[in-house]
């Protein structure tokens, strides 16, 4: 289909592709990666015909059709309807040149999140991020045989993303997507173009088998790399010390010349390596982290009726521990939420911080508070003086700046730069009450898996919101969901969530109708007896004082895990009775073994005991509030 051959091209003097070589085979489904900067838009420019690359060309055959959404689009949209927009051969033409039904431009715009009255309405009303979903719309209504989509899913939220997902995954032509959503590249593409070092390296399936594969070539690499290294310091030991004997003259020269010929294995490069995060642990927070009274939250809107995002909601409480992510679609209030947990919104209503609580908040405008003029290190050193050197580096290090990145200004840094520069100065705060709105904007794949594992070995508590669905699937254990403006809270994770919200559905749809779809029931109830099962393991292997899910655990499964409890708490209070009463037996000597080895078992048991009453007192109350 099209083809690219010996593509070359520069950006500022770095080099993007040096005879790039590349076939897009009819009907594959590539996802397009690489680390930032590495061109990937670039690329999906000069295949369009937009940039003309400094060597090489592309063949593209005349009766095939292309598809392009950028990342950045112009706000050249006339004077047009959503649904005419939408509906246009071209951008901006006001011509309705579309052959497709009226319906069809309709269920489009209805996925990607529209309802019927914003149909009508004028498409120079919209923000930037709504204008691009018309754009994405009007594409998607063309069928092209090709779509190159870059970054499609930065301005959708979870619901619109999981439509595109689905109608991506039927589409009978040809797909070339960049995008960071882990989940979207693992359940719509076939193969992985991966662009890094000026080339495109190809892997058939899908993203998480490509990350596998790539881990066995890198481990091979650095195994091979260091084997070299080996071997050349052992041929340079052995001329150094016979250089100069002349019975060794020749095996010196035949080990040079070796040396000469021999080819230097490249060393992977930062992005395919593992980097430690190694978090400042904050201070223990107390049960109750923030709690907010029943409230609703209303703009004044000028020459209008006033607009309501929260209307009599019941109170919320976050707890030691929870991990929260906030959903829902764009528009019904997240950030605004955010903002009000943050204390930098006012609302009608009550909230207060709980006993010992440091909050952290990054705001979606956070990299504006970053001072330009400073470089990378000077930026981070100023807020955290007390790091020495070689810390701050090595935690600059760990959110992927390089010895010459920190030296940079931040004035040059790309967004995703100056989000990760942004993320760890709060990260290192020592907060243990972190409110996060969108982090994940702007951080590519890299940048991201170290901020979920920064997250994941995090031990305060966080509420954050977030459209990368693997990202927050993998970290969190409660939904706020906003809709309608109320706020449902939900227990588990968002696959659960989903799940919950899944039956729900079907619940509903029972009572008007005989369910007939046998298999996805028999799928729900298969989740829902491993999901049981699962934490049934976890409970009876660990103990409930060391679950950190224990809240999803049933009712008879806590009732039990507390009788449980208090069997294990007599039996503690009794060792250590036992135990105290040999060290306060004046026959005892203090000299002995025995002696040291009990003192350790009184302090093993007095910790021990500490946790099992913690415990016992946290899951009590959660009873009594939940199941009473």
């Amino acid at each position: 289909m099209i083809s690219l051959s010996g593509i070359s091209h520069s950006f500022l003097g770095k080099d993007l592709f040096l005879n790039l070589e590349w076939s897009i085979k009819k009907g594959r489904k590539y996802g397009l990666v690489g680390p930032n900067g590495s061109g990937k838009t670039t690329l999906l420019e000069i295949v369009m015909g937009l940039l003309e690359p400094e060597k090489g060309g592309v063949s593209v055959p005349g009766a095939l059709t292309v598809g392009y959404l950028p990342q950045i689009m112009d706000s050249h949209t006339g004077d047009l309807t959503i649904l005419s927009a939408a509906r246009a051969s071209d951008r901006g033409s006001g011509e309705d040149n579309s052959e497709k039904p009226i319906h069809e431009a309709e269920k489009i715009l209805f996925g990607l999140g529209f309802t019927g009255e914003h149909l009508s309405r004028k498409v120079s009303s919209l923000s930037g991020g709504w204008k691009m979903r018309v754009e994405l719309a009007r594409i998607l209504l063309l069928e092209p045989s090709v779509l190159l989509l870059d970054e499609p899913t930065n301005h959708l939220d979870i619901k619109s993303i999981e439509w595109l997902e689905g109608y991506l995954g039927s589409y009978r032509g040809t797909v070339v997507l960049v995008s960071h959503d882990k989940y979207l590249l693992d359940r719509m593409v076939d193969t992985i173009a991966e662009l890094d070092g000026g080339a495109i390296r190809e892997f058939r399936g899908d993203y998480s088998s490509y990350l596998e594969r790539k881990e066995q070539i890198t481990a091979v690499a650095e195994a091979t790399a260091k084997n070299q290294e080996k071997k050349l310091r052992a041929q340079r030991r052995f001329i150094e010390r016979f250089r100069y004997k002349a019975s060794k003259a020749r095996q010196v020269q035949s080990r040079i010349k070796m040396l000469e010929k021999m080819e230097s294995v490249p060393q992977p490069s930062e992005t395919q390596r593992t980097l430690e995060f190694d978090f400042p642990a904050p201070e223990r927070a107390g049960r109750v982290v923030y709690e907010i009274s029943d409230f609703s939250k209303e703009y004044e809107t000028p020459g209008g009726p006033r607009n309501i995002v929260f209307r009599d909601c019941p109170a919320l409480r976050v707890e030691r521990g929870d991990r929260i992510a906030i959903t829902g679609r764009n528009g019904e209030g997240k950030t605004t939420l955010c903002k009000m947990v943050a204390g930098v919104e006012n609302f009608s209503g009550q909230s207060r911080l709980g006993h010992n609580v440091t909050l952290g908040y990054y705001a979606q405008n956070q990299d504006e508070m970053l001072n330009p003029q400073n470089t990378v290190y000077e930026e981070f050193i100023e807020s955290y003086p007390l790091f020495s050197q070689t810390e701050a580096r090595t935690l600059l290090g760990s959110f992927l700046f390089s010895a010459s990145d920190i030296t940079k200004k931040v004035s040059v840094l790309s967004g995703g730069e100056k989000s990760r520069l942004s993320l760890l100065k709060i990260l290192v705060s020592r907060s243990n009450f972190l409110v996060l709105d969108e982090p994940t904007n702007h951080l590519d794949m890299a940048s991201r898996e170290v901020l979920r594992r920064a997250l994941e070995e995090y031990s305060g508590t966080f509420l954050l919101i977030s459209h990368d669905r693997y990202f927050i699937d993998s970290l969190v254990n409660r939904i706020w969901y906003v809709e309608g403006g109320g706020v449902e809270t939900f227990i588990g994770n968002y696959s659960e969530f989903l799940e919950r919200k899944a039956r729900e559905s079907s619940n509903e749809q029972a009572l008007g109708e005989v369910q007939d779809d046998e298999p996805k029931k028999k799928t729900a109830k298969a989740l829902e007896a491993e999901r049981r099962n699962r934490l049934y393991r976890e409970l009876r292997e660990k103990g409930i004082e060391n679950m950190e899910n224990w809240r999803l655990l049933s009712r008879k499964q806590m009732e039990n895990a507390l009788l449980d409890l208090e069997s294990r708490i007599s039996e503690c209070e009794t060792e250590k009775e036992d135990t105290e009463k040999f060290l306060a037996n004046p026959e005892t000597s203090p000299q002995g073994t025995n002696w040291e080895e009990k003192t350790r078992q009184l302090g093993e048991l007095e910790e021990k005991l500490s946790a099992l009453y913690g415990r016992w007192d946290e899951v009590s109350e959660h009873m009594r509030k939940n199941f009473t």
